[in-house]
């Protein structure tokens, strides 16, 4: 088994190089430029995967993106993964709630998992359904997997492939609008380390200069990502012992009421469970006291309860409003400021506080905008919601044991904190305000219409 697979990895990588190989671009003098509308300006949308706002602000100090205005904070959805934020990010475009946390989730009706490998090279799934089928440009379900075969050098090269093959469909097309994706850049981060993803961030603002002078200037850029990353040490967290030693049987389904349902997918710094209802409780308990876990955290009858080793509290909410109570202790560390806006006649008489309060009170905070993203994270955002979350504390993480295999992790994201939660957006033609929360991206951008939205589509067949 492990000839085919050093075999396999060895082919893999060389198949990456011929394909960087052959990926050759005109030169600038013969590009092909598509004939438009010399009056009109295209606006290119580029989302990163994975790149948090730190990593571009220090691209930004040595001298990189200085075609565009000042950066925004992007307020990833919690948990920070991709399939909840784009969900987010690109709901206005169109794009449909997502089926589950990743590509590999708990299906509640059939009682299975589903969204495995099988499924995600077969029928077209990795695309079809999801917010995937907006992008003019996105890598197959083959060649995204291709990075994880022999990291991270097959992730680099992925990478620039991803680069190459953009730059060829943007000079193809002819819409006012086009809409890239590339995901080696999350890959990046957590195979690669900071100074790999910088290298490859380094070819994109080389890339867009290219497409901005061949647009003759009449080219707007917007770059986005969906949630940042965290470059430090990390720790694998003992979850599955320790709900072994609590009496519970991880499973692929719920057969009984010991069962727990644990996903293990990528290397991230949240967990996601389903159990039966009746034992979320005690599932959430024996989950809060583990070594590297922040808060585990359950909704039941309109109510999220968040506890951890400092206490237990409640989110309740009412509108546009929210309410935080710690009767025992203070887990989300929100106590002071309660106490802050209640002196300031921010506080109704049922202790309820205005959704922007909470946001202007919490978004520099070390979990940023704390109060929404834990109540909807928990309570909405997926078809198939979890049973429980766990947050997991900066330095500690999750996910497929095998990638730990052959996989240094140098970077990650999922939970609540600001460095895995901090994505970005930035333009070359607006400014944009300092914080977006994920929703809030579209309607900044001035809600451009994609090609491919449900919108283009039902006009196109008027």
């Amino acid at each position: 088994m492990k000839r085919v697979s050093l075999k396999f990895r060895r082919f893999t990588f060389f198949f990456l190089l011929t394909q960087l190989a052959g990926l050759q671009l005109p030169s600038r003098a013969a590009a092909v430029v598509p004939e438009t509308n010399e009056a009109a300006v295209r606006h290119l949308i580029i989302c990163v995967d994975g790149v948090a706002f730190s990593t571009i602000e220090e691209m930004r100090a040595e001298g990189r993106f200085r075609f565009f205005r000042a950066p925004s904070r992007m307020i990833a959805p919690f948990p920070s993964l991709t399939n909840l934020a784009l969900g987010e990010i690109l709901k206005p475009a169109g794009a449909s709630e997502p089926l589950g946390y990743e590509d590999n989730y708990f299906d509640t009706t059939k009682n299975k998992m589903r969204g495995g490998l099988l499924d995600r090279f077969r029928g077209g799934r990795f695309i079809k359904g999801t917010f995937r089928e907006l992008f003019d440009y996105h890598p197959s379900a083959v060649k995204s997997g291709l990075g994880y075969v022999a990291p991270p050098a097959s992730t680099y090269l992925e990478s620039l492939t991803d680069l190459v093959r953009l730059k060829q469909k943007f000079r193809a097309s002819r819409e006012p609008v086009f809409f890239a994706y590339t995901g080696a850049s999350d890959s990046l981060a957590h195979l690669g380390g900071e100074r790999m993803l910088k290298s490859f961030l380094v070819r994109l603002d080389e890339t867009v200069k290219d497409l901005v002078r061949d647009g003759g200037g009449r080219v707007e850029v917007t770059i986005f990502s969906d949630h940042g990353n965290d470059f430090k040490g990390y720790r694998r967290v003992s979850l599955k012992s320790a709900l072994r030693r609590a009496d519970f049987k991880l499973d692929d389904k719920i057969k009984n009421g010991r069962s727990v349902v644990l996903p293990q997918f990528g290397l991230v710094g949240c967990a996601v469970m389903w159990t039966q209802e009746s034992n979320e409780a005690r599932l959430a308990t024996v989950a809060a006291r583990v070594r590297g876990v922040d808060f585990a955290a359950y909704e039941k009858d309109g109510v999220v309860y968040v506890l951890n080793e400092r206490g237990t509290a409640t989110l309740e909410r009412r509108g546009e409003r929210f309410r935080y109570r710690a009767p025992q202790g203070d887990p989300l560390e929100l106590s002071t400021v309660v106490e802050s806006l209640w002196r300031r006649g921010r506080v109704d008489v049922e202790d309820f506080i205005a959704d922007e309060d909470w946001f202007a009170a919490t978004v520099e905070s070390a979990r940023p905008d704390v109060v929404r993203r834990v109540f909807e994270g928990v309570s909405e955002r997926v078809q198939h919601r979890a049973g429980v979350l766990v947050n997991f504390a900066d330095g500690y993480y999750t996910g497929s044991a095998s990638l730990d295999v052959f996989a240094f992790l140098q970077a990650t994201h999922g939970n609540l904190g600001a460095r895995q939660s901090f994505g970005f957006v930035m333009s070359t033609a607006r400014d944009l305000p300092p914080h977006l929360r994920a929703r809030d991206v579209w309607r900044a951008l001035g809600s451009p219409v994609l090609r491919k939205s449900p919108q283009r589509i039902a006009e196109a067949q008027r």
